[in-house]
């Protein structure tokens, strides 16, 4: 069994709060060719107080182009990314060239070479460090590469990893884009970086305190590929997801979550813990509804919503930090880390509370 005994987040620089998004939204969106009043109330009950983004109110009210979108991406997502792993490396104890494996992951720009090799070179990781980058799993990345780390470590005992998470989902918003997905976007969608350490149960760091990873569970459901996703356009990517997620996750996310808990010899009444993405209030429902769960034992994902938005991939991992930073839980109990995104996938983690 592997170990989590780090986790550290980036917030990007420039902090609105939803009303001024809105404000600013009804301003970009007016006119015949949408009937925004019609869907303003999306960004009041979206449950968000406040987000953060890379760039200036004034950048999101102006046209922009794929290369110049991806330059601020790389150029951000590198800052970001170094803030963030710095932080958690100290926090874990390991220095940068005692790393055995970088898993990154960010689906809302592109780099090659990657953002975690870019990284070697500020901080200075060890010549022969393993890595893994990840792209295109969307809003379930941090918990995917969270899964990849925990079956590294497993596999490699003495070993340890490093997960970051980045997106800059405010980079991809669509000025001239009239669409109902892209508004609800805009209501939801913000930016941010989270990165975790995992060390495996043989690593001299092994006995930290932390939380036990004890499984994972990937789901991809058949025929659902336009649930949610990019379109890639000249401008940048448009964003593309369903209504149908909370139907999903009604539908399907209890009896994955089911099939984790058998195989592991427990009964989903021993999960205590829910360390869920907060994809929107709706989806949040969702799961409180299929698994009959309090909204207490949603409120660190509601937290983090209310504080922050949708960050994509980063968020789980942002949830995360808000539970391990509350020590309201005892030792000893069964949690669940789950995220789902495109593909349409889902990503399960049990773990054990020490």
């Amino acid at each position: 069994m592997s170990k989590l005994i780090s986790v550290a987040t980036e917030d990007a620089p420039t902090k609105v709060g939803q009303d001024e998004v809105k404000d600013f939204a009804r301003q970009v969106f007016s006119g015949e060719r949408v009937g925004f009043e019609r869907l303003a109330s999306v960004f009041t009950n979206a449950s968000i107080e406040s987000r953060h983004f890379t760039e200036p109110k004034e950048w999101y009210g102006e046209e922009h182009g794929f290369a110049e979108r991806n330059r601020l991406y790389t150029e951000s997502a590198l800052r970001m990314s170094a803030a963030c792993a710095r932080e958690c490396l100290a926090a874990a104890g390991i220095g940068s060239r005692d790393l055995h494996h970088i898993i990154f992951v960010s689906s809302t720009g592109i780099s090659t070479p990657s953002i975690d090799a870019r990284l070697h070179n500020i901080l200075g990781f060890d010549q022969h460090v393993r890595r893994t980058p990840i792209w295109g799993i969307g809003c379930a990345g941090g918990a995917v590469g969270l899964s990849r780390a925990f079956e590294y470590t497993t596999a490699m005992p003495s070993h340890s990893a490093l997960v970051i998470a980045i997106e800059l989902c405010g980079l991809t918003f669509q000025k001239g884009d009239y669409s109902k997905s892209n508004i609800i976007g805009t209501s939801l969608f913000s930016d941010g970086a989270a990165a975790v350490v995992v060390v495996g149960d043989k690593h001299p760091l092994a006995n930290r305190k932390g939380i036990r990873l004890l499984d994972s569970l990937s789901t991809i459901y058949d025929d659902s590929l336009d649930v949610m996703g990019w379109d890639v356009r000249d401008n940048g990517l448009k964003v593309i997801f369903s209504k149908d997620i909370p139907a999903i996750v009604h539908g399907s996310v209890r009896r994955n979550i089911q099939e984790l808990a058998e195989r592991n010899n427990i009964d989903m009444h021993e999960i205590k813990h829910f360390v869920v993405h907060p994809g929107g209030p709706k989806v949040i429902d969702a799961y409180e509804e299929a698994l009959n769960l309090e909204s207490d034992e949603m409120r660190f994902t509601r937290a983090v919503l209310r504080k922050h938005g949708n960050m994509s991939s980063p968020t789980v991992l942002y949830v995360l930090k808000e539970f391990l930073d509350s020590t309201e839980f005892a030792p000893g109990k069964y949690g669940l880390i789950s995220a789902l995104g495109p593909g349409f996938s889902s990503e399960l983690i049990l773990f054990r509370t020490e």
